[in-house]
């Protein structure tokens, strides 16, 4: 009723201005009329006309040249009914399957249609219930981006099925439309974003809406990569996408992670099309796990294209990418400049691989193809000292190009986003660095950083392959070795006959891991850093007091990063007796990503990496080492760990070596890595024993 007495007030508040009105109805016709009354069933013109309101997809009123629009908002319709009737039925036969899930999607499907003329459709549909209180707020609106230009969208359907038998349909003069516009290092305008927030949200409503985005002008008709996946974190009973393309037009996919026998679509030839259709049903939800891999590489999922090789991809990429890095007469002048003391070539390219990294600031500005793909000139990017991955990449060939020396750009996703299937061409990347090649060899950069001493990279670059643009191939980009990725640790300890101890320690590193930390420490302020060692000298032991601390070349890509810490602590070493007890400080170990008993998904680590450690205790007087933790060897083909500790004169001196050689630890492969890293954790916990020989000569 109270929906009623809304739709009522609404309709009377522009009746009142004696508005001139067109009519546009859901089959596409349009008419201008004066309307004298409107009930919940029809709209009365002034001609004695009437019209259904169920014929009718909006009305704009019209007053002295301004506009209001006002889509009409349905009642229920017999279609509405018994769609909450059929999904509520099913949903209550799929939860008895899925006790405890947050929720239900219940239907989940996509249709794409390719056109004749490269232009194409894709119509979404999604039905999902509610069953606990926290996804009101995540799904409780609908959204739907589209690039200005190049993209209609529309929200075809938003109903909302309460568990009572109440119904809400779209009232469309809700829909808020926007510019949204992304801040800080990322512009990127040109979208539209339609958002309609759904009414009446309970636990146990059912939600179904409809939504349609229409690629009226694509920026290559010879383009089109539609895609799909099956699954989420909740249960899915039925997930379905169809794609139709021209009955001439070739068409070729990959799929990965479905079920046995569920890989083939079925293929149905109707009038002047093709469709493929793949459906999957009762899919159960993604369990998270510690360190899984990024949820798209392990859904079941389709992608597809109309033609089966790249080079339509880096001759289209090549001409933009290659008119871009083009240096100008005073580009090559002051690139020319900047190496002129370099003595080798190695030398030329690392000073000019710090130079954009620290004098451009990654800053994305990017409002279409041109600048999303193609990049802006490095010209410009030079000048105006900013620009985002592909303009830092472009500009870094500019400047190689100056001195002579090969490079390209290169395409690729980031390890810890999808992993791209070079089966099937795509455009789907996140990121572009540089390949350059010298002495022989090929050297992998990326310059959008600013805090990696050449030649390293960050550690997202690793393990994936990418496009070469300017070579035309599809290049490996290895991980490092583990001791290329490496942090070393080195400690000097010396411990009183009382148990208070003053520990010095450096610590040293490598590739990823020594930009990493550099950056970390470049954006700490001085007295957050000093509050930062305070802390972590703290989980070692409460007593412990810093003494002094020294980061190194935080600012600089000229030298080697490290970092130096003084403490001491009043009680490090216990005593029992005769007895002094201590564990090496900063070396015991907890893994979380083996805290399960199984798994289903693989472990993935960022990239490879060791860790290196020496400590060198210096024994108190009158003191003897009775018990040191035995030498150890453990290893398999993603990692290994070594340590001993032995007694040399007035020393004891420990070293240690763990390092993981592969980022990725197949679920199969998981017990045994478990234990692995289990055996690992136990021994960092082990302990040393020393006795004074005073107290023992007394007793």
């Amino acid at each position: 009723m109270k929906k009623i007495i809304n739709l009522i007030f609404c309709f009377s508040v522009f009746f009142a201005a004696g508005f001139s009105e067109i009519i546009k109805f859901r089959d596409g016709r349009e008419i201008t009329g004066e309307i004298t009354s409107m009930d919940l069933e029809k709209v009365y013109l002034k001609n004695s006309k009437s019209f259904s309101l169920k014929e009718i997809n909006e009305i704009q009123f019209n007053k002295e040249k301004s506009t209001k629009t006002l889509e009409i908002v349905l009642a229920p319709s017999e279609s509405d009914k018994k769609d909450s009737e059929y999904f509520f039925a099913l949903a209550d036969e799929f939860s008895k399957k899925n006790p405890g899930a947050n929720g239900l999607i219940l239907l989940d499907e996509g249709e794409y249609f390719l056109k004749p003329d490269g232009t194409w459709v894709l119509k979404s549909r999604m039905v999902k219930q509610i069953l606990k209180e926290g996804l009101k707020d995540e799904w409780g609106e609908v959204s739907l981006y589209t690039e200005d230009g190049r993209e209609r969208g529309r929200i075809i359907k938003a109903d909302v099925y309460l568990p009572d038998g109440s119904i809400y349909t779209l009232d469309s003069s809700k829909i808020k439309t926007s510019k949204p516009q992304t801040s800080g290092e990322f512009f990127i305008g040109g979208y539209t974003l339609l958002t309609y927030p759904l009414p009446k949200l309970s636990v146990g409503a059912i939600i179904d809406y409809e939504v349609e985005e229409e690629t009226y002008n694509p920026f290559r008709k010879d383009f089109f990569f539609p895609s799909w996946s099956f699954q989420d974190f909740v249960p899915v009973k039925l997930s379905s996408v169809k794609i139709s393309v021209p009955k001439n037009t070739d068409f070729y996919y990959s799929v990965r992670n479905f079920p046995k026998g569920k890989e083939n679509p079925q293929v149905s030839r109707v009038a002047g099309e093709k469709t493929y259709k793949w459906q999957l049903e009762d899919i159960p939800a993604i369990a998270s796990e510690p360190m899984m891999p990024s949820v798209a590489d392990i859904v079941p999922a389709v992608q597809g294209a109309i033609f089966n090789d790249w080079n339509r991809i880096f001759d289209w990429m090549g001409q933009m990418h290659r008119e871009r890095s083009k240096p100008s007469e005073e580009l090559i002048k002051f690139t020319q400049e900047l190496v002129k003391d370099c003595k080798t070539p190695e030398e030329k390219v690392a000073k000019i691989y710090h130079y954009v990294q620290k004098e451009i600031r990654y800053i994305a500005v990017k409002v279409g193809v041109a600048s999303g793909w193609g990049g802006y000139d490095a010209n410009l990017t030079w000048k105006r000292r900013y620009g985002c991955c592909i303009d830092k990449a472009l500009l870094l060939t500019a400047m190689f190009n100056a001195i002579g020396i090969k490079s390209s750009p290169i395409i690729l996703n980031t390890n810890n986003s999808k992993e791209t299937d070079f089966s099937i061409p795509q455009i789907g990347f996140n990121h572009a660095i540089s390949a350059v090649e010298l002495n022989g060899k090929k050297i992998i950069l990326d310059s959008t950083g600013y805090d990696f001493r050449y030649p390293e990279i960050a550690p997202f670059d690793y393990g994936v392959k990418a496009l070469n643009i300017f070579n035309k191939s599809i290049d490996s980009v290895p991980e490092p070795k583990p001791d290329e990725n490496g942090s070393y640790y080195d400690y000097s300890i010396d411990i009183s006959s009382d148990g208070y101890t003053k520990v010095t320690t450096r610590w040293r590193y490598t590739g990823p891991k020594e930009g990493m930390i550099r950056g970390y420490y470049r954006s700490v302020k001085k007295e957050e850093q000093k509050r930062g060692f305070e802390n972590m000298i703290k989980e070692i032991s409460p007593s412990a007091k810093l003494l002094n601390y020294e980061v190194n070349n935080a600012e600089t890509l000229d030298a080697p990063f490290s970092i130096s810490l003084n403490y001491a602590i009043k009680d490090f070493a216990e005593r029992a007796g005769d007895i002094l007890i201590f564990k090496l400080p900063d070396f015991e170990k907890n893994f979380t990503e083996v805290s399960l008993m199984k798994r289903k998904y693989p472990i993935k680590y960022d990239v490879t990496y060791g860790k290196y450690y020496t400590y060198k205790i210096n024994i108190p007087d009158n003191y003897e080492v009775i018990s040191l933790p035995e030498k150890t060897k453990i290893s398999l083909k993603q990692g290994s760990f070594d340590s001993e500790c032995r007694q040399e004169k007035s020393q004891i001196v420990c070293r240690a070596k763990f390092e993981i050689s592969s980022a990725r630890i197949p679920a199969e492969d998981y017990s045994e890595y478990k234990m692995f890293l289990e055996k690992t954790a136990n021994y960092t916990k082990k302990q040393i024993f020393l006795r004074d020989l005073t107290l023992s000569i007394k007793n």
